[in-house]
């Protein structure tokens, strides 16, 4: 039985709805540590204090769990996440003479 338009419009706003919950409260600091060692979810550098990106947003630890960062401080953070990755591919690929 297949399901309709509406139904599936429907599911798409429910997912829509708990991605949006999700990305807003915290998370356990063993649960995001799970998340890391599974690869969905990637920590910006290896230094103290570094943020992790999870479910397009980035987050910083807490004493007792990882915080959502605000939508600016995203911004600014994919922007630094570029930067880090072009730096990083350009080291990998230069010549080392």
């Amino acid at each position: 039985m297949a399901l309709t338009d509406h139904q599936l419009s429907s599911l798409a706003d429910f997912a829509a709805a708990r991605t949006d919950r999700l990305r807003s409260q915290p998370v356990g600091l063993e649960e995001m540590r799970g998340l890391l060692d599974e690869g969905q979810a990637t920590v910006l550098g290896e230094f103290t204090g570094a943020p992790v990106r999870y479910l397009d947003r980035w987050w910083r630890a807490g004493e007792d769990c990882w915080e959502p960062l605000e939508e600016a401080a995203c911004a600014v953070l994919d922007e630094d996440a570029r930067r880090w990755a072009l730096a990083t591919q350009a080291l990998d690929t230069a010549d080392p003479a």
